[in-house]
């Protein structure tokens, strides 16, 4: 499942983009409210879809949450203003903030309109749009075919996202395709909770690293 994060915000962009033109400020704080309204709605909806996919305890889950909110309050905000202090660290080789930069350009743009833009990047905006709307209506008009489509999303985030990740999706991906055609009883059991695995371990080192790199322990 997708969040609409980025979609929601885009539409309060636009909508502000067209109320309060050139006001960069305006633009991205009434964006990141929707954004946020959206982001841990989806979240939240996406645990529980996870929880049930390992047929946990709904209530049990619950009181995750609760738990998670005081953990966040108590260790992840000190230890993100440690790992980020300024903003201005965004968008560098260490913290590349794909998402950031999206949201960034789309209010710079609708601030100083598209004549700001390099002709290429024009151009490429363009073939962008149109190549979404475009296979977004292939799937529509073939969709017992639409496995050979490919995924308008799936493009997008490849442009916006490193490219380690971008091939750790596409082998992850792979390897689950491999055993769902050779055992499909064992994928279903073990691609859920192996893959959040994967993800939460990978998450944990990125910060023990960061965390490292802070302290003075790695360059």
């Amino acid at each position: 499942d997708t969040t609409p994060t980025g979609a929601l915000g885009k539409i309060t962009q636009i909508t502000f983009g067209v109320l309060d033109p050139g006001n960069t400020t305006t633009n991205l704080m009434t964006a990141n409210v929707t954004g946020g309204i959206g982001l841990h709605s989806a979240d939240l909806l996406t645990d529980l879809k996870s929880g049930y996919l390992l047929k946990a305890d709904p209530r049990q889950q619950f009181w995750a949450q609760m738990f998670g909110v005081l953990a966040g309050s108590c260790f992840v905000v000190p230890a993100y203003r440690m790992l980020i202090p300024t903003a201005d660290v965004l968008g560098s080789d260490r913290w590349p903030a794909p998402g950031a930069q999206t949201w960034k350009g789309v209010a710079e743009l609708l601030a100083k309109g598209f004549s700001t833009l390099h002709p290429t990047a024009q151009w490429a905006l363009f073939i962008g749009g149109a190549l979404g709307i475009g296979l977004v209506l292939l799937e529509k008009a073939f969709p017992k075919h639409r496995w050979l489509i490919p995924s308008a999303a799936g493009l997008g985030l490849a442009f916006t996202t490193p490219a380690n990740n971008t091939i750790s999706m596409f082998l992850g991906a792979a390897i689950a395709l491999w055993l769902e055609k050779r055992d499909a009883k064992a994928a279903d059991r073990l691609i859920v909770p192996v893959s959040s695995g994967f993800i939460a371990g990978e998450s944990l080192v990125g910060v023990l690293l960061a965390a490292l790199v802070v302290f003075g322990f790695m360059q």
